[in-house]
């Protein structure tokens, strides 16, 4: 997944919309200090939609990041257990917190794109990393991934008003190349 130009992708776009990138990350930030946190997964699924729409060369308006809170239920329920199973999983020796993420982080990404329930999309992100082979290359991206979110604090900590946004693009570019776009809705 890393040799795939999600990274560069990502970087590509989140550079192209820096505003609303930017603006995002400070949504992300401040609602997570607000509220403990606790409202991380609807700033996190609009950072998502707003990559999505990117990648199908739609327009994004700032309103667009505040996409994720449509579907409250599922994005604040994701956003609470995927902290809760990366952190515990962090916690007890680094490897499963990573495998943990690895597993669940496209579960966003279904939220926002497919309209899926928590726990639907939770199956539907973990099924993207099937054999063992895929959840070692899917734990490599996830690692890098998280990397590149958390290294925004070298920058005194502000640089995560750009990092952490960027974090959840690649995730956004992976979902589309692994996933492929929601299938269409037929009309009867």
């Amino acid at each position: 997944m890393i040799d795939r130009g999600y990274f560069g992708r990502a970087l590509q776009i989140v550079g192209s919309d820096p505003a609303n990138y930017i603006a995002g990350g400070l949504v992300l930030h401040l609602i997570s200090l607000i509220a403990f946190g606790l409202l991380m997964g609807p700033a996190i699924a609009g950072i998502v939609f707003i990559t999505l729409k990117h990648l199908r060369a739609e327009e994004v308006s700032f309103g667009d990041v505040f996409r994720g809170f449509d579907n409250f239920g599922s994005t604040f329920l994701a956003g609470l257990v995927f902290s809760l199973l990366v952190g515990a999983g962090l916690a007890l020796c680094i490897v499963p917190g990573i495998i943990l993420g690895a597993l669940f982080c496209f579960t966003f990404p279904f939220i926002v794109d497919r309209g899926l329930m928590f726990p639907e999309a939770m199956v539907a992100s973990r099924k993207l990393a099937e054999g063992r082979a895929d959840l070692v290359d899917k734990s490599l991206f996830f690692l890098l991934a998280l990397l590149v979110g958390v290294s925004g604090v070298i920058l005194c900590v502000v640089g995560l008003m750009f990092t952490w946004p960027l974090m959840w693009a690649v995730v956004a570019v992976a979902y589309e190349d692994l996933a492929g776009p929601a299938p269409a809705v037929a009309e009867d």
